[in-house]
């Protein structure tokens, strides 16, 4: 998988945060860009300015 902002796949992680809210809700430790994938459509909710 690869983030969405940074592009980057070393460090992209399902955030284990979401409690259930959120079905494989993905983080990037590199920008801090949050996200969810569903069914190949990429859900952006929260991204850090560069």
């Amino acid at each position: 998988m690869h983030c969405p902002i940074c592009k980057s796949s070393k460090k992209v992680e399902i955030d284990m945060h979401a409690d259930g809210y959120a079905k494989d809700l993905l983080e990037c430790n590199e920008c801090g860009a949050i996200w969810t994938d569903y069914l190949g459509k990429i859900t952006l909710l929260n991204a850090q300015a560069a």
